[in-house]
């Protein structure tokens, strides 16, 4: 189970509860656990109304009253709750409703810099030019090994606690601009613009972790919390050419406690 998050900061509204609107009927029949169909209504609960972050919660007694179970039911379903984000525990108050996620779109440096998105702000914490290592030759589909790629380690703020630590490897040949954009704005210079390419797709996939001491450091977090960890491909078709190929592998660590990840299919 994740990290319960931090408790909301400040002093809790003592408010009366939120109302608990939707269905309140659960499948006694069913094989999935009570609790887990708890958790999965007052999840949705959560999700379709507005509920104002650090409004107190439900109590168990109301809780109990409302779905007609008992607390053994009832306690395990508000830590699968306080595990995802949901709501937070303060010890002697109750639950509160947790500030809400902010949606995340998934992407790499490749994509962030050539589309100019100004609402992130980019801090480079190195940019340098090497060689690739097997897994990095692997994802950007490189033969020859002395093949050099720009390597870029950065945080991406979109508005804290939104904060991703991306690990980025890109093609020097195919992006000759993401190391000068990476070194420039490391020196606080004006970037190059970026041209030559038409991005196309990409690949992900997301795991569960932890932060370390240093990524947790980067990001504001707590050695120990949870992240969510992308191993991301950004496909693309260089100015004349017919097919598309990689251009980036970066691997993106987000707090869990504050993003909702955002694909784009095609």
């Amino acid at each position: 189970m994740a990290k319960p998050t931090q408790p909301v900061r400040g002093r809790p509204k003592q408010s009366s509860s939120v109302p608990l609107t939707g269905t309140s009927e659960l499948d006694r029949d069913s094989d999935v656990p009570l609790y887990f169909q708890l958790a999965a209504a007052l999840k949705a609960m959560l999700e379709v109304d507005e509920w104002e972050a650090g409004a107190r919660f439900a109590s168990e007694r109301e809780l109990e009253e409302q779905f007609n179970v008992s607390r053994a039911v009832i306690r395990p379903a508000l830590e699968l709750l306080v595990g995802d984000g949901a709501i937070v525990r303060v010890k002697g108050s109750g639950a509160f409703v947790a500030p809400p996620r902010r949606e995340v779109r998934v992407g790499g440096l490749v994509g962030l810099w050539s589309e100019q998105h100004g609402d992130r702000t980019v801090t480079v914490l190195s940019a340098r030019k090497r060689r690739p290592d097997r897994t990095v030759s692997h994802f950007l589909q490189i033969e020859d090994r002395r093949t050099p790629v720009a390597h870029v380690h950065a945080v991406v703020d979109i508005g804290k606690p939104s904060v991703i630590l991306v690990d980025s490897f890109s093609s020097v040949a195919l992006v000759p601009w993401l190391l000068p954009t990476a070194r420039a704005l490391e020196s606080a210079e004006k970037p190059p613009r970026p041209s030559g390419l038409g991005l196309t797709r990409a690949t992900v996939s997301i795991e569960h972790t932890f932060f370390g001491e240093w990524g947790s450091s980067q990001v504001g977090a707590s050695a120990g919390d949870p992240a969510l960890m992308g191993r991301f491909v950004q496909f693309a078709r260089a100015r004349g050419a017919r097919e598309e190929c990689p251009v980036e592998f970066a691997r993106l660590i987000y707090r869990a406690d504050g993003a909702q990840l955002a694909f784009e299919l095609s």
